[in-house]
């Protein structure tokens, strides 16, 4: 049997949903085959002979040349032709190429139709693929015909731009070229001053570049020291605003015959300046570019660019009306690259590790449900070697507290509960977790709750180097099974799940609180999404199940019979249409420049979305229900 194979699909839907020896038994069918970058793995006009799933790196898969989609680990392509005709897209029409080095598990068409057998899998598979074909179908229908250029619609709010450097108009070139050079910028903005005023209050009298130094100033033979920056600068600016279309702003620059443009913020502030080859990358701004951008940055500040893009993205995905799992699923997978490209590099400043290790994501990002509010929920373990001594942990103890800084420069927010690794509660290790894993089973206060809660969702990001020989499978297990075996600890996980009642009134109507302006609104994650992700995670533990996502969980539940299909079902479309919901307006307020909260105002909502909100928070009522009763929860009054 391929162990590791089986291992890996374990993991992945719909594999996750069969049975351990169903799935073993065709283990010995499985292959792999391992991809360069623009390998073709499928051209439009041939049938695959075997279904397609990820193991590592991406794939890029164009449908009839409408639809495009990046296939991140786990996701499969290949299964239609396994499918009764008409339930999937044809798999004739794919042009499949590898994105980058990537790995695939191939798996035969007629083994994959005695896996069909089971019904759970069949019907998962069924779904899975009739949601590809209706997108296949609405690119067909909408993509393909004639029409603008996405890039086309892009603002200038869209595109990421360095931040302008300011020399005094009384420096000289060679001390503005030293300014420029230190801030490694390819241009700066020069603001009047005086002897008795302030630079920083000083009107901006103009722009110098690195084309002005070397065409005005060394071509020319002046001396740079003693020449004025004011008489080689481009006077005056020629500024866009964030709101503007990027299509505009190119005009501008081809009128004026310039390569750089001065990005103002709303309140008329020098915020950036936008250079011609800032604007044309807006172009590539896709996953696969991200990733490429990822896997190239040699340090920190190169992360921080590309997570802001990344954000930005998912924005617009949001926009165009990708799902919420969609887009939770992208921005958790490019959030594990960063991560592990920002371990890399603590790694290769700080030398080898003393002993195997794991960096365990938690929480949403655990979950791949991760949205455009984020922060650090991180844990480390490491295995040291018999007999070592403290240095060890030491050891383990700067590599935290360097990683959490580089994650914090990249644009990670903090924690504020410090789920950091700079905190030596969430960085053990193998002995210290278990040691820690029984205290919470014994007795489950309140911080061990959390923690139980934060660690059922725990995913390993995977690291070249930290050679961590399965450490964060033998930890998951050895959690999952000291956790379940406490009654009570699962009795007040659940109870956390009931915290919190929907903001239903009496008669099924919102149950606002109002803002400054009288207006009301509710709080999405504390009454539904938080009670669905709480409840289905203390049921997974309950049954001893290890896959992290809510409705990958859902669907394992109703296999257990700890949940009815109906419900089940019902709460993995009400999940996913709270996340919709949720992700919306944070992607709103990301554009407007708000803090980013989970407030939602039913009033902007359409009649129908009103009507699934209302029924989206009745169903979780009911799974609170349940849970309630499961657990004998009015026994902890």
């Amino acid at each position: 049997m391929n162990d590791a194979i089986v291992t890996f699909l374990k993991a992945a839907l719909p594999f996750s949903l069969l049975p351990q020896r169903l799935l073993g038994s065709e283990g010995d069918s499985f292959l792999t085959r391992h991809l360069a970058a623009g390998e073709e793995v499928l051209t439009a006009g041939t049938m695959p002979d075997a279904a397609c799933v990820v193991r590592s790196g991406s794939l890029e898969a164009t449908y009839a040349q409408c639809l495009t989609l990046t296939l991140l680990p786990g996701d499969m392509l290949g299964c239609e032709a396994a499918l009764p005709s008409g339930q999937g897209a044809e798999t004739g029409l794919w042009d499949v190429r590898a994105a980058e080095p990537s790995e695939l598990i191939l798996i035969p068409l007629d083994a994959l139709a005695r896996l069909m057998d089971d019904e759970m899998f069949s019907r998962s598979l069924i779904a899975k693929a009739g949601g590809l074909a209706a997108a296949a179908d609405r690119a067909r229908h909408q993509s393909c015909k004639p029409g603008p250029d996405p890039f086309l619609r892009l603002r200038v709010g869209d595109v990421s731009c360095a931040a302008p450097v300011f020399v005094a108009s009384s420096a000289s070139v060679a001390e503005a070229a030293r300014v420029m050079a230190k801030a490694q910028a390819t241009s700066a903005l020069v603001r009047a001053q005086d002897k008795n005023s302030d630079m920083n209050n000083g009107a901006v009298l103009g722009i110098l570049t690195e084309r002005d130094v070397l065409a005005k100033v060394v071509a020319a033979g002046k001396d740079a020291e003693t020449l004025p920056v004011t008489e080689v600068m481009t006077p005056g600016l020629v500024t866009a605003r964030p709101e503007e279309l990027l299509i505009e702003a190119f005009s501008r620059m081809v009128h004026h015959g310039i390569r750089r443009l001065v990005l103002l913020d709303e309140s008329g502030a020098h915020a950036g300046v936008l250079g011609e080859r800032d604007m044309l990358s807006a172009r590539g701004e896709s996953p696969l570019a991200l990733a490429s951008e990822i896997a190239a940055a040699t340090a920190p500040g190169h992360l921080t660019r590309t997570f802001e893009r990344l954000h930005r993205m998912a924005g617009r995905s949001v926009a165009e009306g990708i799902t919420s799992d969609a887009v939770g699923r992208l921005i958790s997978e490019m959030h594990d690259r960063i991560m592990a490209r920002a371990w890399e590099m603590v790694l290769a400043e700080l030398g080898p590790a003393p002993a195997p290790h794991a960096i365990m994501v938690l929480g949403s990002q655990g979950r791949r449900e991760q949205f455009l509010a984020t922060d650090q929920d991180l844990a480390l373990v490491f295995d040291p070697p018999s007999g070592s001594g403290p240095e060890v942990a030491a050891w383990f103890e700067t590599l935290g507290e360097r990683l959490t800084q580089v994650l914090l420069d990249v644009g990670f927010p903090p924690c504020k509960n410090r789920i950091m690794l700079d905190n030596p509660d969430w960085r053990k290790s193998l002995d210290g977790w278990l040691d820690l894993f029984d205290n919470i089973a014994e007795r489950p206060d309140a911080e061990g709750i959390l923690k139980a809660s934060l660690l059922c969702d725990m995913r390993v990001v995977q690291v070249p180097g930290a050679g961590n020989d399965g450490l964060n499978v033998r930890l998951r297990e050895a959690m999952t099974n000291r956790l379940r075996k406490s009654l009570v600890l699962l009795k007040f996980m659940a109870r956390e799940a009931v915290r919190f009642s929907p903001p239903l009134g009496l008669f099924g109507s919102f149950s606002t609180k109002k803002d400054a302006e009288g207006r009301g609104f509710l709080d999405i994650k504390r009454g539904g999404v938080f009670p669905i992700t709480q409840g289905v995670k203390t049921l997974a533990l309950d049954h001893g199940l290890a896959e992290t996502g809510t409705c990958a969980r859902l669907r394992l539940l109703h296999r257990t019979e700890a949940l009815s299909v109906p419900l089940a079902e019902g709460l993995c479309d009400a999940y996913d249409f709270l996340q919709t919901l949720r992700m919306r307006t944070q992607a709103a307020h990301l554009r407007q420049g708000k803090p980013l909260d989970n407030d939602i105002r039913p009033d902007t909502l359409g009649a129908m979305e009103r009507e699934r909100l209302r029924a989206a928070f009745k169903l979780t009522a009911e799974f609170q229900s349940l849970l309630f009763e499961k657990y004998g929860l009015r026994m902890l009054g």
